[in-house]
């Protein structure tokens, strides 16, 4: 087994240090939040993922398991100790739209002049491409006068999990190790197979790795887009999207179309502005792109539309996390929905039961309209009258917006024209608008 040192607390590298532990191996995992390592020390996780509270309960009474800050005066030993450095830093897109990588510069300036020398870094956070080769192995080299391959290896070891299921994918996925020498390969894949024997592995160059995730993530953003693009067209044509789906995905060994609705996350928007605006081509990147996150624009202007105005509405956004039933917020689509609504007059609220800081019911009393964005089941299990009692208002004074199709009552449901929406129990009146009129169901 092998002494690991996880750069990264976060919802990356936490489960993953959790399951080399589990594997057997020492584990340090190290990060910038006292607050969160101070937790992590006393075995609460910072965060929600399947699984993790009881691994995390029996790691933080284990001497094998250690949480630790930059502050912490015994670091340089643990650094110098690692046969394995694994770096899961995040990678923020700057106003450019380039990977701003000053979480990997600074780390990288703390580290190095500690390594030992035959250390395996592993890099496995979402990164340009060429980033492997040429920022890590380069300043690893230069700082230390050494040669990778041979006197230290780099590796690009690509996440691939699905938010709330960390363990089990951890388990699950085929690890793609990148690599550009064999005893690099090699030492990668030691560490990845202590976590289980039979583990799938795919040996690839350092670059084609990093392609490989930014591929796969720009395609299932697409395949997204163009659900949205088709739920657009749907609705345009007074056709039931839901319909349409079941009829052409079921039983069809080419099917697959995905539903709509508003998705993006750390990765998937990140990644595809990467290839979109790092290629020459990069056409289809950008058409997802402005598919997806135009949404936000077309929920504001039917609300606008429906309400008669937006101004001095009160809206209620449901959900900030970017998927339902965690509390991850990273690169949601509703902080973009309220900044857009904020700017056209309405006043706005957000609950969340699962964010901090957004949990508090109260807020959708007075509503004119709220707005479904994370499907919670908790929230997807509320009935119409759950909606009107914690909104305070009468059903033809509420306009309910349904961006996953899980309230047949909604006024509007993504996806779903006007021709075959189920009456919403109010006839034909769905809305009184800002001027008294009554809005068609």
């Amino acid at each position: 087994m092998f002494r690991v040192l996880c750069v990264g607390g976060g919802h990356v590298g936490l489960p993953l240090s959790l399951r080399f532990w589990q594997a057997g191996n020492d584990v340090t995992v190290l990060d910038i939040d006292p607050g969160k390592m101070e937790a992590v020390r006393r075995g609460v996780m910072p965060f929600m993922e399947q699984g993790c509270d009881q691994v995390l309960a029996d790691a933080s009474r284990s001497d094998r398991f250690r949480a630790m800050t930059y502050a912490d005066s015994d670091l340089d030993g643990e650094i110098a100790a690692a046969d394995h450095v694994v770096m899961t830093l995040g990678t923020p897109l700057g106003t450019d739209y380039t990977f701003r990588f000053d979480q990997y510069f600074h780390v990288l300036d703390r580290l190095v002049p500690h390594l030992a020398n035959g250390v395996t870094l592993v890099v496995r956070s979402t990164v340009a491409p060429h980033f492997t080769r040429n920022v890590i192995s380069a300043r690893v080299a230069a700082a230390r006068d050494c040669v990778p391959g041979r006197d230290f290896y780099v590796a690009f070891c690509p996440e691939r999990l699905v938010q709330g299921r960390a363990l089990a994918d951890i388990d699950d996925l085929p690890e793609i190790i990148g690599a550009d020498d064999p005893e690099t390969a090699s030492r990668a894949e030691a560490l990845f197979l202590t976590l289980g024997r039979d583990k799938v592995i795919h040996h690839v160059s350092t670059v084609e790795a990093e392609l490989s995730k930014l591929f796969l993530n720009t395609f299932r953003y697409t395949l997204f887009g163009l659900a949205n693009e088709f739920a657009q067209i749907s609705e345009q044509y007074g056709a039931d999207l839901y319909a349409i789906l079941e009829a052409a995905n079921g039983g069809y060994p080419r099917g697959g179309i995905p539903r709509p609705g508003p998705s993006r996350g750390p990765c998937l928007g990140k990644d595809t502005a990467t290839l979109a605006f790092a290629s020459t081509t990069g056409l289809i990147p950008h058409a997802a792109i402005k598919t997806n996150e135009n949404l936000v624009i077309r929920v504001a202007r039917d609300l606008s539309a429906s309400l008669g105005s937006l101004v001095n509405r009160r809206i209620s956004v449901l959900g900030r996390a970017f998927k339902a039933d965690t509390d991850d917020v990273r690169d949601n689509l509703t902080d973009p929905l309220i900044n857009l609504l904020d700017r056209e007059g309405a006043v706005t609220a957000v609950y969340d039961p699962f964010v901090r800081g957004c949990d508090d019911v109260r807020v959708l009393q007075g509503s004119d309209a709220v707005v479904l964005m994370s499907a919670h089941a908790v929230i997807a299990g509320w009935t119409q009258d759950d909606v009107l009692r914690l909104t305070a208002r009468r059903r033809d004074d509420l306009f309910v917006y349904d961006l996953w199709n899980v309230w047949p009552w909604a006024d509007r449901i993504l996806g779903r024209g006007s021709d075959n929406r189920e009456d919403s129990g109010n006839g034909r009146v769905g809305l009184a608008d800002a001027r008294g009129r009554a809005a068609p169901a």
